[in-house]
C-alpha cells in the first residue's frame, strides 16, 4: 500500500524475567485449529472480482486543436517518455502528459501507466485520482505490474475509487503472484486480516515467505511474528529473531522494538541486556513508542546501561506522550 496497515507490538518492560516478544500485526487472532507449515511454493487461487476501475473514459491532455489520425502509438509514447526525463528535448511535463494522452487510448500500456501517474501527481495535468484510476486500470488489465499495485491501493484506500476491500485483494494478488514483493507483502496482511479474502494464515505466512526472501523489512518483521507465535508456521523462536534481524538491519523500527525484546528475555537468542539496549535505542530514535518504554524502564533499573534517572524519565515521557 504501498497502502499499508498498521502494527504496533506491546511494550514490554526490559525487567521482565519471562514472556515473548510482542505480535504486533493488527487484527491477528489465535487460529482455531492447528495450521500447517507455509509451502514456499505454493500458489494461492486468487479472487475474481470484478476488475474495472471506473467506467468514465477521461480526456486525453491536449497542447494543440489537432483533429488528424491518431499518431503512432510507439512514437507518441517515446515522445511523451523524452518530454518526461528531458531526455533530447526540453522536460515539460504538460508535453509529456499530452503525447501519452494520445498513445494511451491505443492501448500503449507504458503511456498508461505514465499518464495515470501524472494524473495521480498532478504532473502537467491537474491531479484527478478518478483519472489516474482508469489509466491504471487499463494499464493493469494488460498485466503491468505497477499498475496493478497503484489499482490495488486505490481501492484499500478508496482514492478515486469506491473503497472496496475485495477488489484491492484481486489486485494485489495479482501482483503479489507475478512476484512483487511489496504486494506479496499486502496480500498477506489482506490474508492475515481476512480483509477482502477469507483469513487463512497459513497463506499469508506464504506470502510473507514470499516478500521477506525478496528483502522486503516489513515482509521479514511480518514472518518473525509469525514464527514467534506459530501463525501458519511451526512456532520457532530462532527463526523469529532471525528474520527480525533481517529487518532491523534494513532499518525497521517495530523489528528493532521485538528484537530489543527478543535479547532481554531470551527468546530465540543468548540473553543479553546491552544487546537489547542497543536495539531499543534504534527503535526509539525513530519514535517506536513501544521501545521508548522499554529504553526508559532500562535506564531506570540500571539493566543492561548505567542507571540513569534523568535519561529515564526523558524515554518515559516520550513513551507517555505520542
Amino acid at each position: 500500500m504501498t497502502t499499508k496497515m498498521a502494527t504496533k507490538t506491546m511494550k514490554l518492560s526490559a525487567s521482565m524475567a519471562t514472556g515473548i516478544a510482542i505480535f504486533a500485526l493488527a487484527g491477528c487472532v489465535p487460529p482455531q485449529t492447528t495450521p500447517s507449515p507455509a509451502d514456499p511454493t505454493a500458489q494461492a487461487a486468487p479472487p475474481a472480482p470484478p476488475p474495472d476501475a471506473t467506467q468514465i473514459q477521461p480526456p486525453a491532455p491536449q497542447a494543440d486543436n489537432s483533429t488528424a489520425q491518431p499518431p503512432n502509438a510507439g512514437a507518441a509514447s517515446a515522445l511523451g517518455t523524452a518530454y518526461y526525463a528531458g531526455h533530447g528535448l526540453p522536460q515539460d511535463y504538460a508535453k509529456a502528459a499530452m503525447w501519452y494522452g494520445k498513445a494511451a487510448p491505443q492501448g500503449d500500456v507504458t503511456a498508461q501507466y505514465m499518464l495515470a501517474t501524472m494524473y495521480e501527481n498532478g504532473q502537467g495535468v491537474g491531479a484527478n485520482p478518478a483519472y489516474a484510476d482508469y489509466w491504471f486500470a487499463q494499464a493493469a488489465a494488460q498485466g503491468n505490474i505497477p499498475s496493478q499495485v497503484s489499482l490495488a491501493n486505490a481501492y484499500a484506500s478508496g482514492n478515486g475509487v469506491d473503497k472496496d476491500n475485495t477488489k484491492a485483494a484481486y489486485w494485489y494478488q495479482k501482483a503479489a503472484d507475478a512476484g512483487d514483493a511489496g504486494a506479496q507483502n499486502s496480500i498477506g496482511y489482506a490474508y492475515n486480516s481476512g480483509t477482502g479474502v477469507p483469513q487463512d494464515y497459513g497463506k499469508a505466512a506464504h506470502y510473507f515467505a514470499l516478500a521477506a526472501a525478496q528483502g522486503n523489512p516489513d515482509a521479514e518483521f511480518n514472518l518473525g511474528n509469525y514464527y514467534s507465535h506459530g501463525y501458519g508456521v511451526s512456532q520457532d523462536d530462532s527463526q523469529a529473531a532471525a528474520w527480525w534481524t533481517k529487518s532491523a538491519s534494513q532499518g525497521n523500527a517495530a523489528a528493532q522494538d521485538a528484537l530489543g525484546n527478543a535479547y532481554s528475555l531470551g527468546a530465540g537468542v543468548a540473553q543479553d541486556s546491552s544487546t537489547a539496549v542497543q536495539y531499543w535505542t534504534e527503535a526509539a530514535a525513530q519514535a517506536n513508542q513501544a521501545a521508548e518504554y522499554s529504553l526508559g524502564n532500562a535506564y531506570l533499573n540500571g539493566t543492561g546501561v548505567a542507571q540513569d534517572q534523568q535519561k529515564a524519565a526523558y524515554w518515559l515521557l516520550l513513551a507517555a506522550n505520542p
